[in-house]
């Protein structure tokens, strides 16, 4: 396997052996950040990179196998970022011969780019015909310009225009991009580069990594274990949707900008009732879906309008709480739409819907200064006028550049003083208030509040147990850590996270290589030790290892409790 590096300042290509055929995903985009990018540089300067990692299971026909890692330096945190996104990026770079491809520097100012990487070898074409355009717009203009066959991995408007909430739009199987790497501004760091897409000849069962026939059978066994678990099986039927009501009986849905823990109706955005609409509408709509070739999960899904025709592709249960629940937002369609203009115009809707909620809060309480008070700021439950200002996104729109850049910049201009966030990046849709094990990870993680960092949720515990969360956080973050860094998805864990044995023999059978039984436990602890050592030498500390005050302070009904897990035991977890 070898390293792509493209020097964008001249578009000239280097290859390097990738020494160590076990590296991929999360452990090598760090690798690769802490080797590459000073720590103190500007996120969307030229020293910063951009890097898209497969994992060393991807191309082998491994179910979810072929996430796609995308690192660098995040504009939003100002430390180490990975966010990863399914579709068929990995598995498509792993069939060429590659583990990752590296972009240093930046095009020449005013120069917009496409690259290509296929059986021709790689190259830069002009991206200037596809500024602006909206993602769904960007993959048909590319497929009728460079042809089928391709992954789209695309830049939306918002990481054009250098917004910090953008992230990156990978493609499905079905060519659509909608699988988002979305957090941590990422799309900013493609944009400041002059970046508008990057094109990978997709893979194709012709095209698949030889493997010899005893690692076939570990990843056939693999596979076969993963479709029978009966997570899965809800997975595969509800999607994550199916969280949705779990997190309610909890008391820990965050509402109306994290301020209540159970929503009214929540029905309403419930699973059940999702599968339910989907079914009655037919169409193009379906309550599962593999966004990747070869899944046996398939906890995607297809969103269809009352007429049957497309909504959006796919509505997780991230995107039904902060566009949801937080918003006050019942209505699974007005949700949708939410869903649908981040998702055309290349953002987050973790750090849309957190920022939404801050602007919902600030228009209730009075607190935007002028010119804000005047805006007309959306109010909780109205889903229209939250649409509008997103769309206010792609004209320039004041509101809509508030949104953009994320909930911290939201909060500040608007004088709110309740932001959902830490280390500048928004919570996803648990309370840490109830969720203690989830606070601890939004809390501790270098990745900033990410619940795919170690999300506790779906262990055995009581979650407002104070003292059950440190332990559960850092096992979590460990797991998901070595998760990430083979390219695996993390509703993986819901079979085999009790049994490692399964990935690790795989490892052993595909590669030929010796390796211990707590081997993934290793993957993952290396993962993150290296990840603090970068935001520790860009001038991180224990203080920003910190929720925000109110969430310490404030209590959260139905159950009314705080975040009260010791800082000394979060402070001395990685030691």
């Amino acid at each position: 396997m070898k390293i792509l590096i493209v020097n964008l300042a001249n578009g000239e290509p280097q290859e390097r052996i990738l020494e160590d055929p076990l590296l991929g995903g999360r452990l090598l985009t760090g690798m690769l950040v802490s080797e590459m990018v000073p720590p103190k540089s500007d996120p969307l300067g030229p020293e910063n990179i951009l890097v898209f990692a497969a994992g060393a299971l991807s191309g082998r026909n491994v179910s979810t196998g072929g996430r796609l890692s995308v690192g660098g330096k995040s504009p939003l945190t100002g430390g180490i970022k990975e966010s990863n996104a399914g579709g068929m990026g990995g598995d498509s770079i792993a069939a060429l011969g590659y583990r990752a491809i590296v972009f240093t520097g930046m095009r020449p100012a005013g120069d917009l780019s496409i690259f290509i990487l296929d059986e021709k070898g790689p190259r830069l074409a002009d991206g200037k015909p596809y500024q602006n355009l909206w993602n769904s717009q960007l993959a048909e203009a590319l497929k009728r310009d460079f042809g089928e066959g391709y992954v789209f991995i695309c830049n939306g408007y918002a990481g054009e225009h250098l917004y910090k909430g953008a992230g990156i739009a990978v493609s499905d199987a079905e060519d659509r991009p909608s699988r988002l790497a979305a957090r941590g501004g990422m799309g900013a760091v493609m944009g400041s580069k002059g970046l508008k897409a990057v094109l990978i000849r997709k893979i194709t069962g012709k095209t698949s990594i030889a493997t010899e026939k005893e690692a076939r059978t570990k990843i056939v066994e693999f596979n076969k274990f993963v479709a029978a678990n009966e997570r899965v099986t809800t997975l595969r039927k509800f999607g994550t949707a199916s969280t949705v009501m779990q997190v309610q009986t909890l008391g820990g849905l965050p509402v109306r900008n994290f301020s209540i823990g159970r929503m009214d109706n929540a029905e309403g955005i419930s699973a059940e009732t999702m599968y339910d609409l989907i079914m009655a509408r037919d169409g193009v709509g379906t309550p599962t879906h593999a966004c990747m070739r070869g899944c046996v999960i398939q906890c995607s899904n297809i969103f269809p309008k009352e007429d049957g025709t497309l909504a959006v592709t796919p509505i997780e249960f991230e995107t039904l709480g902060l566009c949801g629940s937080n918003l006050d937002i019942s209505s699974l369609d007005e949700v949708a739409h939410l869903n649908y203009l981040c998702n055309e115009l290349g953002l987050d809707t973790i750090e849309v819907g957190a920022a939404l909620g801050v602007m919902m809060e600030a228009a209730e309480t009075g607190c935007a200064p002028e010119p804000y008070k005047s805006m007309n700021l959306p109010r909780f439950g109205d889903g229209k006028r939250a649409a509008e200002v997103l769309e206010e996104i792609s004209t320039g729109g004041e509101l809509g550049k508030l949104v953009a850049n994320g909930v911290v910049h939201t909060g500040k201009a608007l004088n709110v003083k309740r932001i959902p966030a830490v280390k500048g990046q928004a919570m996803s849709a648990y309370d840490p208030r109830v969720v203690k094990g989830t606070g601890v990870t939004y809390a501790t993680s270098p990745m900033g509040a990410d619940h795919t960092a170690g999300l506790t949720v779906f262990l055995p515990i009581n979650h407002m147990d104070a003292s059950k969360a440190v332990g559960a956080s850092r096992a979590m973050q460990i797991q998901r850590a070595a998760y990430d860094a083979l390219g695996l998805c993390a509703f993986n864990t819901g079979a085999v996270g009790q049994r490692p044995d399964f990935a690790v023999n795989m490892m052993r059978s595909i590669y030929g290589v010796d390796l211990p039984d707590d081997w993934l436990n290793q993957l993952g602890l290396r993962t993150i030790k290296l990840e603090i050592q970068f935001n520790r030498a860009a001038g991180f500390t224990t203080e920003d290892d910190r929720l925000p005050e109110y969430f310490i302070k404030e209590q959260v009904a139905p159950n009314n409790t705080i975040f009260d897990v010791p800082l000394e035991e979060m402070d001395a977890m990685w030691n």
